[in-house]
């Protein structure tokens, strides 16, 4: 069964994106039977749904004192990153990054751009289906996985075309995790069965944005099983994955 769950988003994630509070998401997941539950917030430079920097120290605040009233599911605090940037640049900061448990990251729509990121985020919209975009996202991701300790990369495939064979065999080299997403797997089983080939780490998660989707991963659940590929793949199915950060402290 599911052992933790590494993408949940609370009212942190803004305009009502997020349902329920630090506090109610882990209670779910204790109701659930999960050993670990991570809150992971859209990033801050996401312009509609992102965590204020004001607002961080605050969610720090809750996430430690949910640890402290929950002491049976270990409680994490992360952020789930955005690309902002053709030179996979992401929009967390070293001073955030150092107060995080895990960091999860995945290609958004409405982010504010730096660095040449406007015409990076115009493709994906306009001509998401050329080569180009395809050559110029598989580059942000690679040079992201590079340079930034991401544990988690969410949604691959989403909204942004990427060479999954380059960005799978990066990931498995630096011990990223690929996630299956409760929501949205715009992966097919071949594309499972060629990641694993490639040696890289799995995780499903729910990507709730309402308390009740806490653990829910029915979706990504069913393709994995259409793959014929083991659940021993599958990091946080009856056991605990060890993140690339090495932060998480159990």
């Amino acid at each position: 069964m599911l052992s933790g769950d590494y993408h949940t988003h609370t009212t942190y994630s803004r305009m009502n994106h997020g349902k329920g509070s630090v506090d109610d998401n882990v209670r779910a997941a204790l109701a659930l039977g999960l050993k670990e539950i991570a809150l992971t917030d859209h990033g801050l430079r996401h312009m509609t749904y992102g965590m204020t920097k004001k607002a961080f120290p605050r969610f720090l605040a809750d996430v430690a004192a949910a640890r402290e009233k929950y002491p049976d599911i270990n409680v994490y605090a992360g952020l789930e990153a955005n690309f902002i940037s053709p030179n996979g640049v992401i929009d967390v900061d070293p001073d955030v990054t150092d107060k995080l448990d895990v960091l999860v990251c995945g290609y958004h729509k409405i982010v504010r751009p730096k660095f040449g990121g406007t015409a990076f985020l115009l493709r994906n919209l306009v001509t998401k289906n050329s080569r180009k975009a395809l050559v110029k996202n598989t580059d942000a991701y690679l040079r992201a996985i590079e340079n930034y300790e991401i544990d988690i990369l969410s949604h691959p495939n989403t909204s942004c075309r990427i060479d999954l064979k380059e960005v799978g065999g990066l990931a498995a080299k630096y011990g990223t995790y690929i996630e299956l997403n409760g929501k949205r797997v715009s992966m097919t089983a071949d594309d499972l069965i060629m990641l694993a080939s490639l040696g890289c780490k799995f995780v499903m998660d729910s990507d709730a944005h309402s308390p009740d989707r806490v653990g829910d991963v029915s979706y990504p659940l069913e393709i994995w099983k259409t793959s014929g590929l083991p659940m021993s793949l599958i990091h946080n199915w009856d056991r605990l994955p060890d993140f690339r950060s090495g932060k998480v402290k159990r």
